[in-house]
């Protein structure tokens, strides 16, 4: 009788991967857990549990005696049936040897209950009861019962396969010595043993190795089903360990997911509201001081507040759509910022009341999605920290184009005093928009005395087209034509955050 899974011991650690952090309140990682990542204990241990057997030990003796029980019935079958095969005594062993049978088979499962903390050593004291079983028993009757086989069975799940073998030799040689013993009924005779007529077939060299081979089969094929078992519980441990580990790492990643995508938000948020908001707070101030000498101004001056005030609502909603340009819910309805649209930065500085200076040198060639982006970005961010910086300061934006790069210059004179301004982010997020392209982003003060901010944008040699309505957006008033076109201002720059300016 074949052990069931519920005898093997489940010894594997039940572990778990570790529950990832939530992440603002609002996002948890999924976890794996015991009752997740392994099997639930089995309908056997759990009925031992219920009558309060909780112990491996106590779940051994359990079964020593339940197999015990089995040999027991086993064996008053057979010896009832003793007369239907010929024996010549009242049964298969003569009444004098009953006892003697019956306890060598009883104690044969007493070392079932130390399967687990001492399989080896029980296997052996199992094989030696065996042994002697096979000895005593008559001619042509081979008796096994259930404990070499759950032990054998148990060493196969739970030593490697050195031991198994080594194991399994040794109590192979065992039933050996009880085998030959009983083939040539020495012990048999001594006890007055008998022979049934319709079985005693075999001459003794025959019937020691019938006896030899049903040990080796027994033994060899119960550990062989043990280390398979072992084997497959360790393949299963190991996926599971493997799945969690998985979830774990997906967990990681996802993390590091919404990092970047809220730095990058952050990103947005200080290049779209902080070029609004310094337009709004400069316009609010000149309201301030012409609300008493000249009212028409002022008002001329809020509404330009209540104007700036839409297009940062209107930019604001714009990152939604910047955010989402790679998501499955984007509709396409919120434009991407571009080169082209630098016209209206400047409208801006120049509505603030900065005096901006736009040249475009050359056709404008197209660009890649995110090095246009990465364009506007970066004027837009040298225009508002040329206004926070130098208020009042002339500012040059040059648009050059070169065979293989497009190359950005914004300028602006350096501030009569510096004073100490709160330290941005501004020409961080601008060195890593380069960087991401392929682009190089270089600022900092000029030997003429100006702030300089150069950005050099890496452009495709096949592309020849000019990007549609770049130069249209430039040529707002004051642009190319205009007051001060064609300045390229070569020692000019914007004030970048940390500049000193």
């Amino acid at each position: 009788m074949t052990p069931s899974q519920d005898d093997a011991p489940l010894d594997r650690p039940h572990t778990a991967a570790p529950a990832a952090p939530a992440t603002g309140g609002t996002w948890q990682a999924p976890t794996v857990t015991t009752a997740t990542a392994f099997p639930r204990p089995s309908a056997l241990r759990r009925a031992l549990a219920r009558v309060g057997v909780r112990s491996d030990l106590g779940r051994d003796v359990v079964l020593a005696a339940a197999w015990a029980l089995v040999a027991l019935a086993f064996l008053a079958g057979l010896q009832a049936a003793g007369e239907l095969l010929g024996a010549d005594r009242g049964g298969v062993v003569p009444p004098a040897q009953v006892g003697l049978v019956v306890g060598l088979a009883l104690a044969q499962h007493v070392p079932l209950a130390l399967r687990r903390v001492r399989p080896v050593p029980a296997l052996l004291a199992v094989m030696v009861l065996q042994a002697a079983l096979l000895a005593v028993l008559p001619s042509g009757i081979a008796l096994w019962t259930a404990a070499p086989v759950v032990l054998a069975y148990t060493v196969g799940s739970l030593r490697p396969t050195r031991v198994v073998v080594g194991a399994g030799v040794a109590a192979v040689a065992v039933a050996a010595v009880g085998a030959v013993v009983g083939a040539t009924g020495v012990a048999k005779r001594a006890l007055g043993a008998v022979a049934l007529p319709s079985l005693d077939l075999l001459d003794p060299a025959a019937e020691a190795l019938a006896l030899i081979t049903s040990a080796v089969l027994i033994v060899g094929v119960s550990a062989a089903v043990g280390s398979w078992v072992a084997l497959r519980r360790r393949h299963e441990h190991d996926v599971r360990a493997r799945a969690a580990e998985t979830v774990e790492h997906q967990a990681t990643l996802t993390r590091a997911a919404v990092a970047s995508e809220r730095t990058r938000m952050a990103r947005e948020l200080h290049d779209v509201a902080a070029h609004h908001l310094t337009g709004l707070v400069v316009q609010a101030g000149a309201a301030e001081r012409l609300v008493d000498g000249d009212p028409e101004r002022a008002k001329e001056s809020l509404r330009s507040v209540r104007s700036q005030g839409r297009e940062t609502l209107d930019a604001l909603r714009s990152i939604v759509g910047i955010l989402r340009e790679t998501g499955d819910d984007a509709d396409g309805s919120v434009p991407v910022p571009g080169l082209g649209d630098v016209g209206s930065l400047v409208d801006s500085a120049r509505a603030s009341g900065t005096v901006v200076e736009v040249r475009a040198d050359g056709s404008l060639p197209t660009l890649p999605p995110l090095a246009d982006v990465t364009a506007y970005r970066t004027v837009q961010e040298a225009l508002v920290n040329a206004r926070r910086h130098a208020p009042g300061a002339p500012v040059a934006v040059d648009l050059l184009a070169e065979p293989r790069r497009l190359v950005v210059v914004v300028e602006n004179a350096m501030p009569a005093t510096t004073g100490r301004t709160a330290p941005g982010y501004g020409l961080v997020g601008m060195r890593e928009r380069a960087a991401l392209v392929g682009g190089r982003l270089e600022a900092g003060p000029t030997a003429a005395g100006s702030w300089r901010v150069r950005l050099e944008l890496p452009v495709e040699a096949d592309v020849a087209a000019a990007a549609p309505g770049a130069a249209g957006a430039l040529g707002a008033p004051g642009a190319p034509g205009g007051p001060g076109a064609g300045v390229s201002a070569p020692g000019a720059g914007t004030a970048g955050d940390g500049s000193g300016a």
